[in-house]
């Protein structure tokens, strides 16, 4: 089954998405139960359209990108449990092959495939928090437009047009999920490290982040709110709330066998053999950003499983990198079938 990802045909997005609505269809007929998350974002919306022109926040890290949509949501749907599950849905399929397609731009494997967008899927369906849309899910299709644009500068040195639009789409991501305000300093750690990007062009990206921002800030200035906004957006983006060791240990069951395998092409992957020194590069890059998704968990505002999403794009690469370049074809298809065995039984079970 492996080798039928590892083929270049653009028709097997068709079987990603069957196995994407196949799977979520199942859930919903099943019955799944509403996890917090749906409950705290139908009473963001609902708070939203009571008084859309106050700052609001909430505990899952939703930032005012968010609270405007599923005020929209909640104001055109009297249960938004359907409506949530579909966009979720579509949102993992757009995300699955905006990641697809970099790793394919840039050449990140030997070869190009389809596995990255299946395995994301995939890693995508393990929880019944995944199936829900959330601020984090929303704000993970930033990022990942955010990504395709930090490798494509690292790769050709890009235009300050490509930094500039860097920084706005981290900016939204950050007014869809808090937290990912921390993104900015990661991506310039990237770029100090990786690239010779001149001085300048790092306040630029800091000037498009700080431009997403400032549309909100003058919507609500407009509503006498700005300085509530600012204080608000803010003591929400420091603040903490430590993974308690229940939610520790259920993720370490859902993701443990791609994080071993993670470790294990990262293994390889320092030795720098066989591998360009551009996917060399993305071989960090992604190791930075996995690293970021642990402290994201670690530190989210809120103990949820769903905040886990954000080392699913890195483990997503890792684990392909891992699968692609086992030399016995039988030990990758063999981790390959438990990988998508693992995931659905976690989800099933859950029920």
């Amino acid at each position: 089954m492996l080798r039928f990802f590892r083929k270049n045909d653009p028709f097997l997005l068709l079987f990603i998405a069957a196995f994407l609505v196949i799977t979520r269809a199942v859930l919903l007929i099943v019955g799944v139960e509403s996890p917090a998350l749906l409950f705290n974002a139908e009473a963001l919306g609902e708070t939203f359209n009571v008084t859309p022109t106050d700052p609001l926040y909430s505990v899952n890290g939703a930032g005012p990108l968010f609270a405007f949509f599923y005020g929209l949501l909640t104001f055109l749907f009297d249960s938004t449990y359907t409506i949530s599950a579909i966009l979720a849905a579509i949102l993992i399929f757009v995300q699955a092959f905006i990641l697809n397609t970099t790793l394919q731009r840039n050449a990140a494997f030997q070869e190009t495939n389809f596995l990255p967008g299946f395995l994301y899927v995939v890693l995508a369906s393990a929880s019944e928090e995944f199936i829900f849309l959330s601020p984090v899910l929303l704000a993970t299709t930033f990022l990942l437009l955010a990504l395709d644009k930090i490798l494509t500068h690292l790769k050709y040195r890009g235009s300050e047009e490509n930094i500039l639009t860097t920084g706005f789409l981290i900016g939204l991501a950050a007014l869809s999920y808090a937290p990912y305000f921390w993104l900015v300093p990661l991506v310039i750690l990237i770029y100090i490290m990786y690239s010779s990007t001149l001085v300048r062009r790092y306040f630029l990206m800091t000037y498009g982040f700080i431009f997403s921002l400032l549309i909100f800030w003058i919507y609500y200035l407009i509503w006498q709110q700005g300085g509530t906004f600012v204080s608000g957006y803010f003591g929400l983006a420091f603040s903490t709330h430590f993974a308690e060791p229940a939610i520790l240990s259920k993720l370490a069951l859902i993701f443990g066998l791609p994080i071993l395998c993670s470790l294990l092409a990262l293994a390889q992957g320092f030795q720098g053999l066989g591998f360009t020194n551009h996917q060399i590069l993305t071989q960090r890059t992604m190791l930075w950003l996995l690293i970021f998704g642990f402290v994201m968990i670690w530190m989210s505002p809120s103990a949820q499983v769903v905040n886990a999403i954000t080392i699913i794009i890195p483990l997503t690469f890792f684990t392909s990198q891992f699968l692609i370049t086992r030399g016995k074809k039988w030990v990758g298809e063999s981790i390959f079938l438990l990988l998508i065995v693992v995931a659905l039984t976690i989800r099933f079970i859950q029920l």
